[in-house]
């Protein structure tokens, strides 16, 4: 018999992949040579000496595909950006930085998404004040703040990596009725003569849910679903008209942060069915208090809600992927090696607290251990004996 040697650039053995677009969760071996993926089999399934001249060895972890957090702040012009090059640590290779330029700005910073090393996408601010950050209100002179022709022609310009406009309301960012029906508007024009999605934060606004969501169409994106004073009617009741805006295609976001999410919103809204269609952590440095918005801690509080792992994974990949550009999700054979390993701790139960002090406690909690973006280690905390 001949002597077979199949030797990876980078071998990934034992760990269970859970893959939910193409329906894997079992124990799988992925050989990747440079950025590619190029073998996905069963251990012991192969012929010959599995080796790699890099190993990790995943037993007992969750390999999954590269998680995309679809709204953080990695672009300057929020004073709390996250840093690109600590993204690995979170288990993320793509991100949507969401409105942290606008379009006085963006030409000039471009260059910080051409050198990054993963896929980031972007929504410009609608308000050329957007870098401002309080210093002087946003909205205060509105139609001056926003150029629809520029904003159109920065579409223009960048293609493949602009997605949407990003827009605030709520009774901090938008105060009163007159002010927040301006705004929205104002974003709907926008969006409409563009030809772009909606992302819009939504915070506790001084207009009712019923009203807000009008100026939603199809494919946009309403921003901190769970936070107080957004979804519930007086009754404490998910209203009606969210359940008929996401039959119409209108994606709620979870986008925690860390003053976007109430345990009492969500686990009610959970409860009635009405679950986020996409999960993301509203990443900014903020992240460095451990129950605040890290992806991975999110997708564990989602879990704690009753979602599956499969439900979860999907929301915090696949779906935020199929509004982005550059962006192919799942680990098999010819893809892009984009891999997230993470251990599910869930022996004992793990305290959770909301944005508003609540603690619950939920079934598992999940860690990144290991991220590989175009097949690079970035972040590995697994000892692998090869």
């Amino acid at each position: 018999m001949a002597f077979v040697i199949n030797c990876y650039d980078l071998l990934i053995k034992n760990g269970t992949l859970v893959d939910p677009a193409q329906g894997i969760h079992k124990k799988m071996d992925i050989g990747i040579y440079g950025s590619r993926i190029v073998d996905v089999f069963e251990p012991d399934s192969k012929q010959g000496h599995i080796l790699g001249q890099k190993v990790i060895d995943a037993e007992g972890m969750l390999v999954v595909p590269g998680l995309i957090d679809g709204h953080t702040h990695v672009m300057p012009g929020f004073r709390a950006s996250y840093p690109i090059d600590e993204l690995w640590k979170r288990g993320l290779t793509a991100v949507i930085d969401m409105g942290g330029q606008s379009s006085a700005t963006f030409n000039r910073q471009r260059h910080l998404i051409d050198e990054a090393p993963c896929v980031i996408n972007a929504c410009l601010g609608l308000s050329n004040m957007s870098e401002v950050q309080g210093e002087i209100p946003r909205y205060t002179i509105l139609d001056k703040e926003v150029d629809k022709y520029k904003i159109k022609d920065l579409f223009e310009s960048h293609p493949d990596v602009l997605i949407g406009i990003k827009a605030f309301v709520g009774h901090a960012d938008s105060p009163g009725a007159e002010l927040t029906h301006a705004v929205l508007k104002k974003a709907r024009e926008v969006c409409d003569f563009v030809g772009t999605r909606l992302f819009c934060h939504v915070a506790n606004p001084d207009v009712p849910f019923p009203e807000i969501i009008d100026y939603f169409n199809p494919g946009d994106n309403f921003t901190h679903t769970y936070n107080k004073g957004n979804i519930l009617n007086e009754k404490g009741e998910v209203y009606p008209e969210a359940f008929a805006a996401k039959k119409r295609g209108v994606l709620f976001d979870s986008a925690r942060g860390k003053r976007n999410w109430s345990y009492e919103v969500a686990s009610t809204a959970f409860a009635q069915g009405f679950l986020p269609d996409v999960i993301t952590s509203d990443l900014t440095c903020l992240s460095n208090d451990k129950n605040t918005s890290r992806l991975h801690v999110h997708m564990g509080e989602c879990m704690s809600l009753g979602m599956s792992l499969e439900d979860v994974l999907y929301r915090a990949t696949n779906v935020p992927a199929s509004y982005m550009k550059g962006v192919k999700v799942g680990v098999f054979k010819g893809n892009t090696a984009n891999i997230t390993i993470l251990e599910m701790q869930d022996k004992e139960p793990y305290r959770y607290k909301d944005s508003f002090g609540i603690e619950y406690d939920g079934p598992v909690f999940l860690k990144p251990r290991a991220t590989v973006l175009n097949g690079r280690i970035m972040f590995n905390t697994i000892e692998t004996d090869y």
